[in-house]
């Protein structure tokens, strides 16, 4: 943001992009201490010496600086550095939550901006992108969950970065960026355009050997695979970022690292790397002086792991530095952090009487609205598996409906607040619910509008894990209809559904990584029309016990596929050991018949109707065959053989992993 005639102080400028921060205090110090320098030359030593303050995360020295270092600046008349000054004191304060002061700070500094009538277009569009960036930030839900507009936070970074690119400021262009990245992952949900942006960042973080801006964005990155549930890719990611944190000696990074790695180590259901993360973000936040309410975030997720762990002793010292905080600062958040804590221990009990108390704390917490998507997420799903062991213990059906209720709700919240992974989580166990309710075809429709969301978002973990119980619904699907004509008690149904399971993982937002299976087996390739008549088939080898379907009402089976359950959103269908996959190519239904798990033949059928769809000569052909109501031989479209051999037979086509 700033430009200075000195040599020294841009020098020093230079040595805090690249991380040097002895070397830029050093040289401030020999150029404030020289003889004959001019105010103007000490207000600006001060203006670099707080940004080395702010990139080196002390946030409060930062703004101290910023606030002292305007004051110096009003002897100047107006000036643009009392501009620079406000601005990066309202920056500070937004990285200490301090929201309501920067905001005053924002609009004094706009004020003498509009006032500054002589200075160069360059330059007044230099501050401008700043402003528009800071009016992001003040409004950024990320920041102010409460108070904030992602969409106008998004159209203020959009014009900043506009600005900022069209005088190459290319550290306010990393800014924006990043900014825009986390807003889009994280509040709107779609991770890989997020990933697209924090490429761009790392890409010109590089070219400008900016050590700060790549440990910010590879953060980021590694944050945003932990949202997709891709945790390894993200643990060697989030190393890399704290390495440079290391090396910056930038403690809030080191901690904000070190705390999410613990998130994916858990997550990865490594308990031990996990506690060992969570200690030492502890330890540097504490040791560095960082904000309290940062400080109580940490211990929140540090309790949680030793409650996990089940080390109750642990927690309860941890948790009694939380309640010491939440006494000394009035904040919501870590009041509601406490209560749910105080349910967690509770849980812990085996009295009845505790859990009952535990019950009582989360749905008041759910009455009083937490602020936070994470804090409804985790109280809901906690409050869900008390109920589902109250239901096993008591089979109480209305117990079940309270567990119904609240399944909904999470719905809702997760829907609304972007969280595809844990939308499509609760779909699955809303599937699991229909399950204990014997409720087949619903389970099952549940299981597909699960997967399609993972499919749509790019979570193929999630989207593998719901084929998968999908094609395992499918072979227990006797299991299931003698567990109804037999009306079997609830425990036994929950215990085959896995709803605790389900509920459990959840709640710790635990991944579980799927070894990749084996391809499936291909047997039957069919293309219908919508009336139901064959248009293409190609059986890919003699197999006897498909053959007595083939020839024993298999095409009435299809047809009937068609009308009553591919309508009505179910994609698959169990004939003895082979699957039955179904997707539409307008005005044709494609049918692909294999032995194995479906979520690669999923992938395989939709590469082979996305070629068939995008080459015009190929479906023209296709048309023509239709029209004139003839079944196509594989002669007739000699690409066809091409692509059967290429997607299903040499696989060659990359799947998700």
């Amino acid at each position: 943001m700033f430009v200075f005639d000195s040599k020294e102080l841009t020098l020093a400028m230079q040595y805090i992009k690249e991380g040097k921060y002895e070397e830029s205090l050093q040289l401030l110090k020999d150029f404030e201490e020289r003889e004959n320098t001019s105010h103007q030359d000490i207000v600006s030593c001060h203006l670099i010496k707080s940004s080395l303050f702010f990139s080196q995360g002390k946030m409060i020295k930062a703004a101290k600086l910023a606030e002292q270092t305007y004051k110096e600046s009003l002897g100047l008349e107006k000036n643009i550095l009392s501009v620079d000054s406000l601005f990066l004191q309202a920056n500070a304060l937004i990285n200490s939550k301090n929201v309501k002061t920067a905001i005053k700070v924002i609009k004094q500094g706009e004020k003498i901006l509009s006032s500054l009538i002589e200075i160069p277009e360059i330059e007044k569009n230099r501050r401008e992108a700043t402003l528009q960036h800071l009016k992001g930030l003040s409004i950024d839900p990320s920041y102010f969950p409460t108070s904030g507009n992602e969409e106008l936070a998004l159209k203020h970074y959009n014009y900043s970065l506009v600005l900022a690119e069209s005088f190459g400021s290319k550290d306010l262009v990393i800014a924006n960026l990043l900014r825009i990245s986390w807003t889009i992952g994280f509040i709107k949900g779609n991770s890989d355009l997020a990933l697209d942006y924090i490429e761009r960042a790392l890409i010109i973080s590089k070219e400008i050997n900016s050590k700060l801006h790549m440990t910010w964005a590879l953060h980021h990155k590694a944050s945003i695979y932990c949202v997709k549930g891709e945790v390894t890719r993200s643990i060697p990611i989030f190393k890399q970022s704290l390495a440079m944190a290391k090396e910056l000696n930038h403690n809030v990074f080191i901690s904000a690292n070190l705390n999410n790695m613990a998130d994916a180590f858990r997550m990865s259901g490594d308990l031990d790397h996990a506690l060992e993360c969570s200690e030492e973000s502890i330890k540097i936040s504490s040791d560095s002086g960082a904000n309290l309410a940062f400080i109580a975030g940490y211990h929140d997720f540090l309790i949680q792991i030793l409650i996990e762990k089940g080390d109750l002793e642990h927690a309860q010292e941890k948790f009694s530095i939380l309640e010491q905080i939440n006494n000394q600062i009035e904040d919501r958040t870590i009041n509601e952090m406490c209560l749910y804590i105080k349910a967690l221990f509770l849980k812990e009990s085996s009295r009845i009487s505790s859990i009952g108390k535990a019950e009582e704390i989360l749905k008041q917490i759910l009455e009083d609205e937490p602020i936070f998507w994470e804090g409804t997420r985790r109280t809901l799903l906690t409050l869900c598996e008390l109920l589902i062991k109250e239901l096993q213990i008591t089979g109480d059906l209305e117990v079940l409906g309270d567990v119904e209720s609240y399944i909904l709700r999470l719905l809702d919240v997760a829907e609304k607040s972007h969280s595809f992974w844990m939308w499509g989580e609760t779909f699955l166990l809303q599937a699991k619910l229909a399950l204990i309710s014997l409720d087949l075809e619903k389970a099952r429709k549940l299981l597909t509008q699960g997967q399609h969301i993972a499919d749509e978002h790019g979570l193929n973990l999630l989207a593998n894990k719901i084929s998968n119980e999908h094609d395992k619904l499918l072979k227990q699907q006797g299991i299931w209809g003698n567990l109804k004509s037999s009306n079997a008690p609830l425990n036994e149904r929950i215990k085959l559904a896995g709803i605790g399971e389900q509920v459990g993982n959840m709640i710790r937002r635990r991944v579980l990584e799927f070894s990749k299976d084996s391809d499936e087996q291909p047997v039957f390739l069919l293309i219908v029309s919508e009336g139901g008549k064959p248009i293409f088939s190609h059986l890919f080898e003699e197999d006897p016990s498909f053959e007595d379907f083939l020839f024993g009402g298999f095409f009435a089976a299809i047809n009937s596929f068609i009308s009553e359950k591919f309508s009505e959103g179910l994609d698959r269908a169990s004939f003895g050991e082979h699957t039955l996959l179904m997707n539409t190519l307008s005005p044709f239904f494609v049918c692909y018949v294999y032995k194995g798990q479906s979520y690669s033949a999923q992938q395989r059928i939709d590469a082979f109707i996305d070629k068939i769809g995008s080459d015009e000569a190929v479906w023209q052909k296709f048309m023509n065959f239709y029209k004139l109501n003839k079944e196509i031989q594989i002669q007739d479209i000699p690409i066809l053989k091409e692509l059967i051999m290429e997607i299903f037979i040499e696989k060659n086509v990359p799947l998700n992993a």
